[in-house]
């Protein structure tokens, strides 16, 4: 028998529990079972604006239901907890690096990540501070969001630093992860915690600021 009585963490930080038997494993899913996409969307949908007008203490699971119309065990089905859900919404905000490939690869990763920091603005700049402030608060959710979303993410810009240490651009001691976080930490910074103004040259004048000091961390990473 499901079992649907259990008590809610009250803070809200905590996982909420699992509330029926599929949801926690005992009940085996048979291969290929359809995702109701629908289902799925009007959940990262409601967590979405409720993460936008809450403090995000009051983004329950009870309240993401009563929001969607979802049940909580439907909602349980698809996400093993609370965390797993809010890491899912903040990266459905966000879409990955595309890789505009130019002469180099200093331009090619230059050019990409300027297209994409245009993104990080309103309402997407507003759930990345969320997403990095709940972080610091709960392990559990940073852990998820980097294992199953932002790591992912890095891919393609690691892929095109190995494609520049094979031609010889630079390095063979680099150390990929370690050139990753250098840039993003520079662009973060110029466009999430200084952002620019409003104005057309404010933003072009972040971006060529960051532009300088991408190519700083770049010179020490070139074949010599």
């Amino acid at each position: 028998m499901i079992q649907q009585n259990l008590h809610p963490i009250p803070n809200g930080l905590m996982p909420d529990r699992v509330l029926d038997e599929e949801a926690a494993g005992v009940v085996e899913r048979h291969p290929g079972r359809p995702r109701d996409t629908a289902l799925e969307s009007a959940v990262l949908s409601s967590t979405v604006e409720l993460l936008l007008e809450r403090d995000t203490r009051e983004v329950t699971v009870s309240a993401i239901t009563e929001d969607s119309g979802v049940s909580r065990a439907a909602l349980y089905r698809r996400w093993r907890s609370r965390e797993e859900l809010l890491a899912a919404a903040l990266d459905s905000v966000r879409t990955g690096i595309m890789l505009k490939r130019a002469g180099t690869t200093l331009e090619t990763i230059l050019n990409s990540y300027e297209e994409a920091a245009i993104d990080v603005d309103g309402r997407v700049g507003v759930l990345v501070k969320k997403r990095v402030a709940m972080g610091l608060e709960n392990d559990q959710l940073r852990a998820l969001s980097w294992d199953r979303h932002v790591s992912r993410r890095r891919e393609p810009i690691a892929a095109e630093i190995r494609r520049g240490i094979s031609a010889g651009e630079l390095s063979p001691d680099v150390d990929v992860e370690a050139m990753i976080d250098l840039i993003n930490g520079l662009y973060y910074y110029q466009f999430v915690v200084r952002p620019p103004g409003p104005d057309t040259a404010s933003v072009a004048e972040t971006r060529q600021r960051v532009r300088h000091a991408v190519k700083l961390v770049w010179e020490g990473a070139l074949r010599r």
